[in-house]
């Protein structure tokens, strides 16, 4: 027996829910589900009833909430018996929490990580086996989505828990919380990053936005900590919504709060070629404590995350100093600010960079903060069907601190990838150079070629993902990290 809720997997004896959804419904598949042999069908709205067979037909008030329940009860309640880590928030989630699950597993317990990178035991990276391809590395569960759906989310931690896992860092996206994919899972620790324009197409406007993370803080248990980014400008209605214990992080700058209103707190920011150093105030019972932090990670929204990491994982237990010694040297986060070096003589950086604020604030990075840089080369495109006004944005932040792009497909989905990069060149200012090439791989290698000493080459948008969204559904896609990696030891050798 197993629970469905798609009739074309429905087997003798399984139990189908019919869910309503924004384009389907579940109810109209109830009979397909019946003649199929569902023992149960779980409804809450006419259907039509199959009179032939031995389905009982059970009315429920609602059919998601009895999704959760089922499916927390099937598959054994896996989150009650892990320590829950969920990250909301509009960037900054795959970093952040990929670092708790690495951290968590090296000094507390076994740390399972499921995200947009995909899904996997903490630290199980290092080995032979699962550094053979980046899908057995980083995807060991079958994860597709940011949160995967109820059914989907419950088996793989129970399947987690199975393979040895004490602790899961989970993202948590917004459309995984207004769509009810979280609403049984147990959180012991909820993590709020940022709130930029994003996913407006889905939500109209910020506020709605807003709300569906703030559902997150809304569901906690009393005794859950919430850790919230204070600089932050919707950070305090995440607080105003938290039904749990709260605490926050911030930097040393300009906002409206005060050093004694922050629990973990940057001070005296210090950027260089190499990284970042700075200091961590932070309380430890009564007591006021400062440590100096220094860390190979760039750019100020990568300040916030080891922030947020070290915040959570000093709440869950960890001694702060072990935390903050593994800032120094953070391996690569696939996708996330990974500098591919292959020992050529100029940078190469492929980020998951998506939204206006990450262009943003990546590009000037480079260009303000990072000394002896040449030129800036930029490889991107935007999304079809998703966050048009990004266009602009995105060529906006390019045009201003770049030099030269090479504009390429990203997943273009039933839009022209050519007549995408027209729009995107459109709003590039007066006399700014750029090119087209379809093909992302080929513009990866076009940037690359026409690198000279001291360019940076910013591949920006995919990261790691494997895929590209197409008009016909996803189809592979090597990842940026990978590309640019093949492609510089391939010109190296020449």
């Amino acid at each position: 027996m197993n629970l469905q809720i798609d009739s074309r997997k429905v087997k003798p004896g399984d139990i189908f829910f019919c869910i309503p959804g924004s384009s389907l419904d579940g109810h109209d598949f109830a009979e397909d589900a019946a003649k199929k042999g569902a023992s149960i069908i779980v409804y809450q709205h006419d259907i039509l009833f199959h009179q032939d067979g031995g389905t009982a037909y059970i009315k429920v008030e609602d059919t998601l909430a009895a999704l959760n329940e089922a499916a927390n009860s099937f598959f054994g309640f896996p989150s009650e018996k892990l320590k829950m880590f969920g990250v909301t928030g509009t960037n900054g989630k795959s970093s952040i929490a990929y670092l708790i699950s690495e951290i968590y597993s090296k000094y507390a317990a076994p740390c399972s990580y499921m995200g947009t990178i995909g899904a996997k035991l903490g630290q199980d990276s290092n080995s032979e086996e699962s550094n053979s391809s980046t899908e057995k590395r980083h995807n060991s569960y079958g994860v597709n989505l940011t949160t995967p759906g109820v059914l989907d989310i419950h088996r793989i931690l129970s399947e987690m828990l199975h393979d040895g896992a004490e602790a899961a860092s989970i993202e948590v996206s917004s459309h995984g919380l207004v769509q009810g994919r979280v609403d049984a899972i147990d959180f012991d620790y909820a993590i709020y990053t940022n709130l930029t324009p994003e996913h407006l197409d889905y939500f109209k406007d910020m506020d709605t936005y807003c709300d569906s993370k703030a559902l997150f803080f809304k569901m906690l248990k009393p005794d859950a900590v919430a850790v919230i980014n204070i600089d932050d400008n919707y950070g305090s209605r995440m607080i105003d919504a938290c039904a749990g214990r709260v605490v926050t992080y911030g930097i040393d700058n300009d906002s409206n709060h005060t050093k004694d209103k922050v629990d973990y707190l940057a001070t005296n920011i210090e950027y260089s070629f190499e990284g970042m150093e700075f200091d961590i105030c932070y309380n430890e019972g009564e007591a006021k404590k400062s440590c100096h932090v220094k860390t190979n990670m760039h750019v100020t929204y990568n300040l916030y995350n080891l922030l947020a990491v070290a915040a959570v994982l000093h709440q869950a237990g960890l001694d702060i100093n072990d935390v903050l010694s593994e800032f120094e040297n953070v391996p690569s986060i696939p996708g996330r600010m990974d500098i591919i070096d292959e020992g050529q003589n100029f940078k190469v950086i492929v980020d998951y960079a998506h939204t206006d604020d990450s262009y943003n604030q990546l590009l000037r990075y480079v260009r303000e903060e990072m000394p002896g840089v040449n030129r800036i080369i930029t490889v991107f495109g935007a999304p079809g069907k998703r966050d048009k006004d990004n266009r602009k944005r995105y060529a906006t932040w390019v045009g201003k601190y770049g030099d030269y792009s090479v504009l390429t497909q990203e997943d273009p989905r039933d839009e022209e990838p050519s007549e995408i990069a027209k729009e995107i060149a459109s709003f590039f200012p007066d006399g700014y150079q750029y090119e087209f090439i379809e093909d992302r791989y080929d513009a990866i290698e076009a940037a690359i070629r026409m690198a000279e000493e001291n360019d940076v080459v910013l591949v920006l948008g995919k990261g790691a993902e494997n895929y590209q969204d197409r008009m016909n559904g996803k189809e592979f896609w090597m990842g940026d990290d990978v590309a640019a990696r093949s492609i510089l030891k391939t010109l190296i050798k020449l």
